[in-house]
Protein backbone atom coordinates (compact mmCIF):
# COMPACT_ATOMS: atom_id res chain seq x y z
CA UNK A 1 0.00 0.00 0.00
CA UNK A 2 1.11 3.67 -0.82
CA UNK A 3 0.90 5.83 2.41
CA UNK A 4 0.20 9.55 2.05
CA UNK A 5 0.57 11.66 5.05
CA UNK A 6 -0.63 15.25 4.80
CA UNK A 7 -0.89 18.28 7.36
CA UNK A 8 -3.50 20.97 6.38
CA UNK A 9 -3.95 24.79 8.27
CA UNK A 10 -7.29 26.13 8.76
CA UNK A 11 -7.41 29.68 7.34
CA UNK A 12 -8.22 31.83 10.75
CA UNK A 13 -11.89 32.30 10.87
CA UNK A 14 -12.82 29.88 8.33
CA UNK A 15 -12.90 26.96 10.74
CA UNK A 16 -16.85 25.41 10.33
CA UNK A 17 -16.29 25.97 6.19
CA UNK A 18 -12.91 24.29 6.54
CA UNK A 19 -14.68 21.28 8.41
CA UNK A 20 -17.43 20.82 6.51
CA UNK A 21 -15.75 20.95 3.43
CA UNK A 22 -12.71 18.30 4.52
CA UNK A 23 -15.77 15.98 5.68
CA UNK A 24 -17.58 16.54 1.58
CA UNK A 25 -13.44 15.85 0.42
CA UNK A 26 -13.23 12.70 2.51
CA UNK A 27 -16.31 11.00 1.53
CA UNK A 28 -15.62 11.26 -1.88
CA UNK A 29 -11.86 10.05 -1.46
CA UNK A 30 -13.46 7.46 0.43
CA UNK A 31 -15.81 6.04 -2.51
CA UNK A 32 -12.66 6.16 -4.66
CA UNK A 33 -11.44 2.56 -5.86
CA UNK A 34 -7.77 3.49 -5.28
CA UNK A 35 -8.28 4.81 -1.66
CA UNK A 36 -7.77 2.19 0.39
CA UNK A 37 -7.16 4.07 3.89
CA UNK A 38 -8.40 7.24 5.00
CA UNK A 39 -8.32 8.58 8.71
CA UNK A 40 -8.01 12.21 9.78
CA UNK A 41 -7.10 14.01 13.25
CA UNK A 42 -8.25 17.54 13.76
CA UNK A 43 -5.17 19.16 14.96
CA UNK A 44 -5.07 22.55 17.22
CA UNK A 45 -6.09 25.79 15.36
CA UNK A 46 -8.92 23.76 13.33
CA UNK A 47 -6.37 22.25 10.72
CA UNK A 48 -6.02 18.41 9.95
CA UNK A 49 -3.49 15.80 9.39
CA UNK A 50 -4.75 13.41 6.89
CA UNK A 51 -3.37 9.63 6.46
CA UNK A 52 -4.72 8.40 3.26
CA UNK A 53 -3.23 4.71 1.92
CA UNK A 54 -3.82 3.94 -2.08
CA UNK A 55 -3.20 0.29 -3.60
CA UNK A 56 0.06 1.73 -5.22
CA UNK A 57 1.67 5.06 -6.31
CA UNK A 58 0.39 4.72 -9.44
CA UNK A 59 -3.25 4.72 -8.02
CA UNK A 60 -1.96 8.31 -5.92
CA UNK A 61 -0.72 9.70 -8.92
CA UNK A 62 -3.87 9.09 -11.17
CA UNK A 63 -6.11 10.31 -8.66
CA UNK A 64 -4.49 12.98 -6.54
CA UNK A 65 -1.97 14.43 -9.49
CA UNK A 66 -3.62 14.54 -12.35
CA UNK A 67 -4.71 18.08 -12.96
CA UNK A 68 -8.32 17.03 -14.37
CA UNK A 69 -8.55 14.10 -11.73
CA UNK A 70 -11.50 13.72 -9.12
CA UNK A 71 -9.19 15.34 -6.41
CA UNK A 72 -8.88 18.56 -8.48
CA UNK A 73 -12.12 18.65 -9.60
CA UNK A 74 -12.97 18.48 -6.20
CA UNK A 75 -10.89 21.13 -4.86
CA UNK A 76 -12.42 23.70 -7.03
CA UNK A 77 -15.59 23.00 -6.77
CA UNK A 78 -15.93 22.28 -3.02
CA UNK A 79 -13.20 25.39 -2.43
CA UNK A 80 -11.38 23.82 0.43
CA UNK A 81 -8.46 26.08 -0.78
CA UNK A 82 -10.40 28.92 0.27
CA UNK A 83 -10.72 28.11 3.61
CA UNK A 84 -7.34 26.11 4.34
CA UNK A 85 -4.23 25.16 2.78
CA UNK A 86 -1.89 22.28 2.12
CA UNK A 87 1.44 22.27 4.31
CA UNK A 88 3.56 19.50 3.46
CA UNK A 89 3.18 15.44 2.84
CA UNK A 90 4.82 12.70 3.38
CA UNK A 91 4.55 10.00 0.51
CA UNK A 92 5.77 6.31 0.81
CA UNK A 93 5.49 2.24 0.38
CA UNK A 94 4.05 0.77 3.80
CA UNK A 95 6.97 -1.20 5.17
CA UNK A 96 5.99 -4.84 5.45
CA UNK A 97 8.74 -5.59 8.18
Amino acid sequence: MYLVVSKWECLAGHEAEFRRNAVVMRNLLKKQPEVKLLESIATDGGGSVVVMGYRDEASYKSLIEDPKGVFAKALAEHKLEDHGRWLWSERGEAQRD
